[in-house]
């Protein structure tokens, strides 16, 4: 068995470069794009329901909800009782929600 004096060391650098920032940089890469992904879910999700507030407020949930759908597939909406004069609403997505405030139009 060859001592360590005698070991030839020069490819242990570019093993351990290929192994630790390539794989590090996969990993934070990884890491992006699932807080994007999380992002741009939790926005959608913020606007569906101030969307879904105004269209409650005006009487047209029905015809905007088949279109909220197609972008949140598993969207649920619970209507809030906020006060006489306001229509509020929770969205829900999976383990995400946002709420939805709007004036209402019968008064």
């Amino acid at each position: 068995m060859p001592s360590s004096k005698t070991v030839n060391a020069d490819g242990s650098a570019v093993v351990e470069f290929i192994v630790f920032v390539l794989f590090g940089q996969l990993l934070v890469f990884a890491g992006g794009m699932q807080l994007a992904q999380w992002v741009d879910t939790k926005l959608k999700l913020e606007l569906s329901a101030h969307q879904l507030a105004r269209a409650e407020a005006l009487g047209k949930s029905d015809e905007l909800m088949p279109e909220l759908k197609r972008d949140l597939p598993e969207l649920r909406i619970t209507r809030l009782f906020c006060g006489e004069d306001l229509v509020c609403v929770l969205a829900e997505s999976g383990d995400l929600w946002a709420r939805g405030v709007s004036v209402s139009s019968e008064n």
